[in-house]
């Protein structure tokens, strides 16, 4: 089942709201005195002056990338060393060499004997 995203319909009294507010501030543009906007131009000025040539937005996505591809080098260099093969005797030696530890088990027929016997799930049960 598909579920549509509920959006509200558009109240028609804030679109009134807002060209009425829209209204206003032009009107209140409209009777600011031209010397007090020279003064607020001036000052934006040399606000946007101050704060240096260009705002470093460009900077930012490749700062993050260069940091996650230092770190991925880092992880890459001190990572650790495999791990030494295990010991003689072990079961990733015997499965290498192909050998069963249980082989000896299976020719011999005394083994088969204590399979069928009745103490034998006695003892596999301990």
């Amino acid at each position: 089942m598909t579920t549509v995203p509920h959006h509200p319909a558009p109240d028609p009294a804030a679109g009134r709201l807002d060209l009425h507010a829209r209204q206003l501030h032009a009107g209140a543009l409209a009777h600011v005195s031209t010397p007090t906007l020279a003064r607020l131009r001036e000052a934006r000025r040399a606000a946007t002056a101050a704060s240096g040539t260009t705002p470093a937005r460009w900077r930012s996505p490749w700062l993050a990338g260069g940091a996650m591809a230092a770190a991925l080098a880092l992880a890459v260099v001190l990572r650790p060393e495999p791990a030494t093969p295990p010991d003689a005797g072990t079961g990733a030696t015997v499965a290498a060499t192909g050998e069963e530890p249980a082989g000896t088990l299976q020719e011999d027929p005394v083994f088969y004997l204590w399979l069928a016997s009745a103490d034998a799930p006695a003892l596999a049960l301990e």
